[in-house]
């Protein structure tokens, strides 16, 4: 999530509040953050106040954060958290389609290439903040909203009660769960969805290869393909849509058709199929030199996977790959995948007629492959 940061009035615990601009009537001023150039008797009542110039002390103002320089990257209607580090974090874009719920850092696999590794902290914190999220959305119209981690599942209880309240008082939206489905193999634990609408509900799970033992090398943990793959049935026999993700690396490109093969064999009812480029940020750029592999290289098994899949009838896409480094066959399948506040262009793309149907970069990643860039032009 973006992060901005400032220096606090003094010590306080997280304030999270919906940011304004304009101001708001002082009898609703009490859910919400002003964002304002100075403080005065108009910033009275709010939860809080984001001050891009120098703050001014007293008991009388409410907890704020000063000198942020980067204030005009919020937007009216935007959730925030503060607190009395001077870290403000974005919750919530307004009119993002890219917006989540973190529920916790822990997760029960360690896998090798993922961007956020896990930490053994407490959930409550997150949980809290997740259930502030939504009751300031409530009433209003969203178009998505995913709820993630680490591995959400772990949260228990807190998890399914977070999903269904967010799929209930959101019919409107599509409410998706970022998840390895291990936990789901557990038909006890599946009964706890009972209550939650399978209408608008899409369980997103990472299922790396069709081959036990290499998903289980990349995950770090023995029998964890058997589980999602039973946790992928479990969740389908009770109704609900699933998303089958894998990342693409060194490990499992070359499988890449077969894996195809399988889901289209296995999993015929997959609501959706996502081949995904590497994030290299976190275990995935500790473990570069054994996941990074080159557009080029990956490209023709790429393309038969797509293949594959489009003739078994089941919806495909391809995230995290610029437009440039798909094969021609493959970028009508290419997504604007990137969240928003970690998305980034290379200079060479300021040119390129494609630029704003394609998915550009993370800006956290370690390393970029522009070799491999190619921006498109005119007659092209």
């Amino acid at each position: 999530m973006m992060t901005l940061h400032g220096k606090a009035s003094g010590a306080f615990s997280s304030i999270t509040g919906e940011v304004t601009f304009t101001g708001r009537p002082f009898h609703s001023r009490g859910r919400a953050v002003l964002v304002t150039d100075r403080l005065g008797l108009s910033s009275l009542g709010y939860r809080g106040c984001i001050v891009s110039g120098g703050g001014r002390a007293g008991s009388c103002f409410p907890h704020h954060v000063c000198d942020v320089e980067d204030a005009s990257h919020l937007h009216e209607g935007d959730i925030v958290s503060m607190d009395g580090s001077g870290r403000i974090r974005v919750l919530w874009e307004e009119g993002s389609s890219q917006n989540c719920l973190f529920l916790t850092e822990r997760c029960n696999c360690r896998c090798v290439m993922c961007p956020q590794p896990p930490a053994r902290s407490d959930s409550q914190p997150f949980l809290r903040q997740a259930e502030e999220v939504l009751n300031l959305l409530r009433g209003k119209k969203i178009s998505d909203c995913c709820l993630t981690g680490g591995e959400p599942t772990l949260a228990g209880e807190d998890f399914f009660r977070l999903l269904r309240r967010a799929a209930l008082e959101h019919p409107e939206a599509l409410i998706s769960v970022l998840t390895n489905g291990r936990l789901f193999s557990d038909k006890a634990f599946v009964r706890h969805l009972a209550g939650t609408p399978s209408r608008n509900v899409l369980f997103c799970v990472s299922l790396q290869s069709e081959l036990d033992a290499l998903h289980d090398e990349i995950t770090g943990v023995k029998g964890s393909c058997v589980q999602t793959q039973q946790g992928i049935y479990h969740l389908a026999a009770h109704g609900f849509a699933v998303e089958i993700r894998t990342v693409i690396s060194r490990y499992n490109y070359r499988y890449l058709p077969a894996f195809a093969e399988h889901i289209g064999n296995y999993f015929p009812f997959c609501a959706h199929c996502a081949l995904m480029g590497l994030e290299l940020h976190g275990h995935a750029e500790e473990n570069a030199r054994k996941l990074e592999v080159s557009p080029p290289e990956y490209a023709p098994y790429l393309k038969e996977a797509v293949r594959i899949l489009e003739r078994r009838g089941v919806p495909v896409s391809v995230y995290n790959v610029p437009l440039c480094m798909c094969p021609e066959e493959v970028r009508p399948r290419a997504c604007r995948s990137i969240s928003s506040w970690k998305n980034v262009y290379l200079p060479a793309c300021s040119f390129c007629i494609q630029k704003e149907h394609c998915c550009g970069f993370f800006s956290t990643s370690a390393s970029l492959p522009e070799e491999f860039l190619k921006p498109f032009t005119e007659g092209e």
